[in-house]
């Protein structure tokens, strides 16, 4: 039974998960590529003076990981046509709001392009919801009701993320007291 738990836990906090399974049509890989640094996915944006076909190991300074998020990027490319991105996110919550790392893959079939996303979470997936729900409450108080409908959609989005995050910091403070990094990581998404 001890097993199981562990290997339970293991599924949910600690292997990587597939976020995202795409194809694009009639296109090639380096394009392919060029176009995901401009806009990859909501969360996140690639620097802009990353080559085609380079394999690059890039830690960011402070002021690229502000932008970006995370602490290093590598790109490798196994081929002409595979490539694989990592995207290593700060463990210690330096930068709270980025908590999964991602790996993309990138791969060539005749004239389409696979793409792969798997995210590894670097909290348990309690810490990681209340994290992602503290984000969210901080984005969304910051932003700025330019009409009624707008003004209602942000009251909404308030109620939704900033209303649980006291009470479920309360939980996650008891559960996580005798682990200091996850209090550590607890406080400083209720910092923000």
């Amino acid at each position: 039974m001890r097993y199981i738990l562990i290997l339970l836990f293991c599924c949910n906090s600690l292997f990587a998960q597939v976020e995202q399974e795409e194809t694009f049509t009639d296109t090639n890989i380096t394009k392919a590529y060029r176009d995901m640094k401009n806009s990859f996915s909501e969360g996140y944006y690639l620097p802009q003076e990353i080559e085609s076909m380079e394999n690059i190991i890039q830690t960011f300074d402070d002021e690229e990981s502000e932008i970006y998020g995370y602490k290093t990027l590598k790109v490798q490319w196994e081929n002409a046509k595979e490539v694989k991105i990592s995207l290593e996110a700060f463990e210690n919550g330096e930068r709270i709001c980025t908590y999964k790392s991602f790996d993309i893959s990138l791969k060539q079939i005749d004239t389409n392009i696979a793409s792969t996303i798997e995210s590894k979470m670097l909290y348990p997936q309690d810490l990681q919801t209340h994290i992602q729900n503290a984000c969210a409450c901080n984005y969304f108080r910051g932003e700025y009701g330019y009409d009624k409908a707008r003004e209602k959609e942000l009251d909404e989005k308030i109620i939704q993320y900033c209303k649980p995050l006291p009470q479920a910091y309360k939980i996650l403070q008891e559960k996580y007291n005798n682990q200091p990094k996850m209090r550590k990581i607890l406080e400083k998404a209720n910092s923000l």
